[in-house]
């Protein structure tokens, strides 16, 4: 099989697959955008996760491909995450997104005030921008509020496949009250919520699992106060990039 693009659709690709057997039923969703983001020249266990976020993210790729078909290959996914908080007093606030409940995966969950796939052709540091824009209707995020966290590579099972997530993490603190408003149809509503509560939401179940990873690097980073030592090292030892 082969196909002679440097970027790959899915539609393409499935078809081809689709004659030799390979794959039964895949269809595209109603929210799966046409994103093509790269494949590196790395173990997919061992991914790259070193990059200047300023720069064009993916020119050094071995090709791009449409990021509905990571899953079914195990590809390393890349996305950009931003904790959205406050202070208030000696109180730490995060701000959420409630993911729409018409979305296929993890629908009606709790999610990052900021996140997204990261593709081709656009540094790290736009798409946030981007992503701040679509997510929430922030049209211009204040450099100054921005503080750039860890990038952490993650493993999970979600539907029967297999995800190698790679996070680039950002804070932002919210400075003033902010109307935000979703542009992309894929958030119903935004929260805020108190570090108290926060704990709440994980004992129910109701925080989209990738989500809690942007949250213990914040923590671990600014309020480490809030673990027993034991709990800050098994934290460490869960997001290391070694």
């Amino acid at each position: 099989m082969k196909l002679n693009s440097d970027n790959i659709l899915l539609d393409e690709l499935l078809e081809k697959l689709k004659d030799k057997n390979l794959v039964r039923k895949i269809t595209r969703t109603n929210f799966d955008k046409t994103e093509f983001c790269p494949i590196f020249e790395y173990n997919s266990i061992q991914p790259k996760t070193k990059f200047n976020h300023f720069e064009v993210f993916g020119e050094k790729s071995y090709c791009s491909i449409e990021r509905s078909l990571f899953p079914f290959f195990g590809l390393p996914q890349y996305g950009v995450h931003c904790n959205g908080w406050k202070k208030k007093f000696d109180e730490f606030y995060f701000f959420f997104a409630k993911r729409s409940k018409h979305l296929n995966d993890f629908p009606n969950l709790y999610d990052n005030l900021v996140g997204g796939g990261q593709p081709s052709g656009i540094s790290i540091y736009e798409n946030l921008k981007k992503e701040a824009f679509e997510e929430a209707g922030i049209f211009q995020l204040k450099k100054k509020y921005i503080t750039k966290g860890n990038t952490i590579n993650y493993f999970h099972n979600h539907k029967n496949f297999a995800f190698s997530g790679i996070i680039f993490v950002y804070d932002y603190e919210i400075y003033k009250d902010i109307n935000f408003k979703n542009m992309d149809g894929e958030v119903e509503s935004f929260y805020c919520i108190s570090v108290d509560k926060l704990f709440t939401l994980l004992e129910k179940k109701k925080l989209k699992p990738n989500a809690i990873i942007s949250i213990a690097d914040f923590f671990l980073r600014n309020l480490s106060e809030y673990f027993p030592k034991t709990g800050i090292l098994e934290i460490k030892n869960i997001l290391k990039n070694d």
